[in-house]
């Protein structure tokens, strides 16, 4: 139960608008949103009012490596609150304005463990003393220093706190919808904008083969079917027109054939990041089902995917 100290009126109305966080007016399109929060939550309470705020630029300065990962997917501010009780337990709060709803989706899906879903947001992930969660174009992640159920409780209750002051549900990139249902590890649903993002789940080769540019999106997905003995990856990229995707197939195809020339194929994983493929476009799509053991398997989910983008 949160515990709220009580103030006098005109000194709470203008704690809560203190404690206020506005977004940068950097798209007019963009209505801002502001989050309030109460004076303690529990025992704990803000270190300072203010957030630190972080862009594309400055994020390197607050977090050291996965910095470039939400730099490839658009993001555009982030604010960074610390709360701490009187035994000096934190919870570091992050909430990440990624520009749109495919981009906090991404920014979600990058890192999750199929663990129990909180039930805020889009999508929430609650662990041990954790919680994470996208909502329309935010990433929220709630980090506490310690185990406790005080502080595991206190983790949950700063998220609906955020999650009730985010007007707008989001929906996942359209891609998404594409995708074959059956045999999805949902841990391992991976949404990228750049060749670079996409090697830091799965790598294919060196080359920049996909011809990823600005605009275009894709998605991979681990899949197993444990009744076939089957784990392979499917990759879907979308790009602005048919035509991309046919010269992108085509050269891939011709890199894989030229690549293997006067080989027995062995020495395909050395080459390349996976031991079997299929290439294939349609309309604007660019699909890639890798190392499956039965070729039957990945023909079966290309024609189901034919058949979702037709829909």
């Amino acid at each position: 139960m949160n515990i709220i100290r009580v103030i006098p009126h005109l000194t709470l109305i203008f704690l809560f608008m203190f404690l206020s966080c506005e977004t940068m007016p950097y798209n007019r399109s963009h209505k801002k949103i502001k989050l309030i929060f109460p004076v303690n939550v529990n025992q704990w309470s803000l270190v300072k009012p203010v957030p630190d705020r972080y862009d594309a630029e400055t994020l390197f300065d607050y977090i050291d490596g996965n910095a470039e990962v939400y730099r490839s997917l658009g993001v555009q501010e982030v604010w960074a609150y610390r709360w701490t009780n009187p035994q000096q337990v934190e919870i570091f709060m992050d909430i990440f304005d990624m520009g749109d709803s495919a981009s906090a989706y991404g920014a979600y899906h990058h890192d999750i463990r199929d663990q129990k879903d909180i039930g805020l947001g889009v999508e929430s992930e609650g662990m041990n003393n954790s919680l994470a969660f996208w909502k329309d174009r935010y990433f929220v992640s709630i980090v506490g220093m310690g185990d406790s159920p005080a502080l595991s409780q206190t983790v949950i209750e700063l998220g609906k706190i955020i999650d009730r002051q985010i007007p707008k549900k989001g929906k996942p990139p359209e891609i998404t919808q594409i995708l074959p249902e059956r045999g999805q590890v949902k841990s391992h649903i991976h949404y990228f904008k750049n060749y670079d993002l996409l090697k830091v789940h799965y790598f294919i080769t060196d080359e920049n083969i996909l011809e990823l540019g600005q605009g275009e999106e894709g998605i991979l997905v681990r899949y197993f079917l444990p009744d076939l003995d089957e784990r392979f990856q499917i990759i879907i990229v979308r790009y602005k027109n048919e035509k991309k995707a046919s010269i992108v197939s085509r050269k891939f195809k011709n890199l894989l054939d030229i690549s293997l020339q006067g080989t027995d194929g062995k020495d395909k994983s050395e080459k390349f990041g996976f031991n079997s493929i299929v290439i294939h476009s349609f309309k604007e799509y660019l699909i890639l089902v890798t190392d499956w053991k039965i070729k039957d398997t990945a023909n079966m989910y290309l024609r189901e995917i034919e058949q979702r983008i037709k829909r």
